[in-house]
Protein backbone atom coordinates (compact mmCIF):
# COMPACT_ATOMS: atom_id res chain seq x y z
CA UNK A 1 0.00 0.00 0.00
CA UNK A 2 1.12 3.45 -1.02
CA UNK A 3 1.82 6.28 1.45
CA UNK A 4 0.27 9.43 0.29
CA UNK A 5 2.37 12.53 0.31
CA UNK A 6 0.69 15.88 1.27
CA UNK A 7 2.02 18.66 -0.07
CA UNK A 8 1.67 22.75 0.74
CA UNK A 9 0.34 24.16 -2.36
CA UNK A 10 0.34 27.73 -1.66
CA UNK A 11 4.34 27.93 -0.80
CA UNK A 12 5.33 26.50 -4.52
CA UNK A 13 7.41 23.59 -2.82
CA UNK A 14 7.10 20.48 -1.29
CA UNK A 15 7.03 20.73 2.33
CA UNK A 16 5.73 18.58 5.77
CA UNK A 17 4.42 20.86 8.24
CA UNK A 18 2.25 18.38 10.12
CA UNK A 19 2.97 17.08 13.83
CA UNK A 20 2.04 14.77 15.50
CA UNK A 21 -1.14 15.66 18.08
CA UNK A 22 0.54 13.79 20.69
CA UNK A 23 3.60 15.64 20.37
CA UNK A 24 2.01 18.72 20.17
CA UNK A 25 3.06 20.26 23.73
CA UNK A 26 7.35 19.58 22.90
CA UNK A 27 6.92 21.02 19.29
CA UNK A 28 4.20 24.37 19.34
CA UNK A 29 3.86 24.24 23.28
CA UNK A 30 0.02 23.47 23.07
CA UNK A 31 -1.66 20.96 25.08
CA UNK A 32 -3.06 18.13 22.46
CA UNK A 33 -6.56 18.95 25.02
CA UNK A 34 -6.43 22.49 23.93
CA UNK A 35 -6.08 21.16 19.98
CA UNK A 36 -9.04 19.06 20.66
CA UNK A 37 -11.08 21.91 21.55
CA UNK A 38 -9.49 23.62 18.74
CA UNK A 39 -11.03 21.15 16.35
CA UNK A 40 -14.46 21.57 17.99
CA UNK A 41 -14.19 25.10 16.87
CA UNK A 42 -12.79 24.05 13.35
CA UNK A 43 -8.80 23.60 12.84
CA UNK A 44 -8.78 20.80 10.57
CA UNK A 45 -6.36 17.25 11.64
CA UNK A 46 -5.17 14.56 9.58
CA UNK A 47 -5.93 10.87 10.62
CA UNK A 48 -3.64 8.05 9.50
CA UNK A 49 -4.52 5.28 11.13
CA UNK A 50 -4.78 6.31 14.84
CA UNK A 51 -2.62 8.48 14.78
CA UNK A 52 -3.93 12.50 14.29
CA UNK A 53 -1.43 15.57 12.67
CA UNK A 54 -2.12 18.42 12.86
CA UNK A 55 -0.51 21.58 10.34
CA UNK A 56 1.94 24.34 11.89
CA UNK A 57 0.50 26.36 9.19
CA UNK A 58 -3.23 26.14 9.40
CA UNK A 59 -2.96 25.85 13.54
CA UNK A 60 -1.32 29.53 13.47
CA UNK A 61 -3.79 30.92 10.93
CA UNK A 62 -6.43 29.43 13.30
CA UNK A 63 -4.88 31.32 15.93
CA UNK A 64 -4.61 34.51 13.94
CA UNK A 65 -8.23 34.64 13.37
CA UNK A 66 -8.97 34.31 16.70
CA UNK A 67 -10.13 31.84 18.77
CA UNK A 68 -12.75 31.17 21.77
CA UNK A 69 -11.29 28.63 24.31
Amino acid sequence: MKSKLLIDCQSGETSFDLFRLSKSKEVVDVCPNTLRSYFGQGLKFYKQGKAVFVSKVELAAFIRRGVTT
